[in-house]
């Protein structure tokens, strides 16, 4: 398994200014991340969204369509991204109170390289902690899926005349004299 800091990223910075594209850009840690596209607009961001799937959306507000704070809570709850908001000062700690619940990361600006570059890597280990979690729920779930499957299986041969201690020593040893998984043999038991 990949290391954490092996993961590569995609990224979707959406700002129309120049100079904050170039700031992010020397802001993101090298060789993390795959893909950086840039996007003007919250409608342009909104549509590249739909098209693929990016695990860092950073927002220079304001947008050239709106300020970017109905954008950065419709990102995070549509999508599967970590969202970074720069907000002017004056409007900072009420954009922040309003997006702080949802995970929103605000910056002040001017922006300090420093908390920039902390919200990214902030962002980074959050989105490593999402896929480790998918990774651990989806394990989850497959077992659970397996054992229903086999539990499945015993009902069945229970009504055929087996007890369930029976029924379970079967699908074991069916499995290992024919090097098969539980889940096989129980497959197998459920479609005859």
């Amino acid at each position: 398994m990949a290391r954490n800091s092996d993961r590569q990223y995609s990224v979707l910075i959406v700002s129309t200014s120049e100079q904050f594209n170039m700031v992010v850009k020397r802001s993101l840690p090298g060789g993390r991340f795959k893909t950086i596209e840039i996007k003007k607009s919250a409608s342009t961001a909104g549509r590249a969204l739909l098209e693929r799937s990016y695990e860092l959306v950073i927002i220079n507000s304001p947008l050239s369509d709106e300020l970017g704070v109905d954008f950065a809570m419709e990102t995070v709850l549509k999508y599967n991204a970590n969202v970074i908001l720069t907000v002017p000062n004056p409007i900072y700690d009420d954009v922040t109170e309003k997006l702080v619940d949802h995970g929103v990361i605000t910056i002040p600006k001017p922006i300090d390289m420093k908390a920039l570059s902390r919200g990214i890597r902030i962002a980074c280990a959050m989105q490593d902690k999402l896929i480790s979690s998918t990774a651990k729920i989806k394990k989850l779930e497959n077992k659970m899926e397996e054992l229903r499957l086999i539990n499945r299986a015993k009902l069945i041969l229970v009504e055929k005349g087996m007890s369930e201690d029976e029924a379970h020593e079967y699908i074991i040893r069916k499995a290992m004299d024919n090097g098969l998984t539980k889940r096989q043999v129980a497959d197998e038991i459920i479609d005859d």
